[in-house]
């Protein structure tokens, strides 16, 4: 067993004091004759239930707010997996709206950052047209609706890269996460980070740190989800090429806006290549397809997940017994007429 909150444990010792405070408000009794001791037990043996009880009531109550926790060890599991992380650029380019039909047309419906509240008897308002994180949303569920069996984590970035779920199997986690991708409009975007001119982590960096803590199968793959709005630096391409390809980390960029349909040549785009890598245009279902098919062709190899720890909070239990202690105890007081 272990405890959420181990420091209340510390209150336990407060019952020594509270106990010598309720002994010294005891009434005394007053007699003439010191003879009378030697007829006098020092503490009759019922005497003793009402502190025991006290004691135990209160160290009852103190593990209790300390929240015991009762841990459950699942077994290991063997499984054939590939490591998949997904990075969903979330700056503030990603809320443009789609231009390119076919990608407006795969994100389908009403941009659910452009909607708002009306008033009863308002005109409801037009349609936002769909934008960039809403293809890029749909994206990701049809991608990770394709990998069971795999292991997926979830990013997000700007400036900057945040850990939305680590390297699971578990897929629907992957699943509820991304229906929150167009919640949140960052800032900028940072590809290359942690740089001279980008001190902040980019999502390339980690991945690269992911997959070396976590990574267990032999293939390992990152898919940028993005509109590829930033500039790699030669020297960075270089340095994280290295680190990618001492890991075997595939690079894949699932592509919204403009630049990916225009044949634009980004950064991003010349560093996937570099890779050997492969750029999938959203929206183009012939690509799409393609692109999708070359990925689970990918080799799939035995992991063994290591046991997980479960907690079952029981604090109930001790705060239940400590209810049951104090009401025993208020009652033995009564019934050998000691004050509280």
């Amino acid at each position: 067993m272990t405890f959420a909150q181990p420091l209340f444990l510390v209150l336990a010792l407060l019952a020594v004091p509270m106990l010598w405070l309720r002994r010294k408000r005891q009434a005394a009794l007053g007699h003439s004759q010191v003879a009378e001791h030697k007829n006098l037990r020092s503490m009759p043996v019922i005497g003793w239930i009402a502190p025991l009880l006290f004691v135990l009531a209160w160290t009852a109550l103190c593990v209790a707010l300390a929240r015991p926790l009762l841990p459950h060890v699942a077994e290991k599991r063997t499984i054939q997996t590939r490591d998949f992380i997904i990075a969903v650029d979330i700056s503030g380019s990603m809320w443009t709206p789609l231009t390119d039909p076919a990608q407006a047309t795969f994100a389908g419906g009403q941009s659910a950052a452009g909607t708002t509240n009306t008033a009863p008897g308002d005109p409801a308002p037009a349609p936002q047209p769909p934008t960039r994180i809403d293809a890029a949303e749909k994206a990701v569920k049809m991608f990770v609706a394709r990998r069971q069996g795999d292991r997926v984590a979830l990013f997000e970035f700007d400036t900057d890269t945040y850990y939305c779920w680590p390297l699971t199997d578990d897929l629907k986690i992957i699943q509820d996460k991304a229906n929150l991708l167009n919640q949140t409009q960052g800032g900028g975007t940072n590809f290359e980070g942690p740089s001279q001119d980008n001190p902040g982590m980019g999502p390339l960096q980690a991945a690269i740190n992911h997959f070396k803590k976590y990574g267990k199968a032999r293939t390992k793959v990152l898919i940028m989800v993005t509109d590829g709005e930033d500039n790699i630096s030669a020297q960075r391409m270089d340095e994280l090429q290295a680190q990618m390809q001492a890991q075997g980390i595939r690079l894949y960029v699932l592509g919204v806006g403009d630049s990916w349909t225009s044949g634009q040549q980004v950064d991003l785009r010349t560093f996937t290549e570099r890779m050997g890598g492969i750029v999938i245009p959203v929206g183009d279902a012939a690509q799409m397809r393609a692109g999708m098919d070359k990925i689970d062709q990918l080799e799939k190899s035995t992991v063994t997940l290591e046991k997980q720890t479960s907690y079952t909070d029981i604090f109930y239990l001790f705060l239940g017994l400590s209810v049951v202690l104090w009401l025993f105890y208020f009652a033995t007081s009564a019934l050998i007429r000691e004050k509280a």
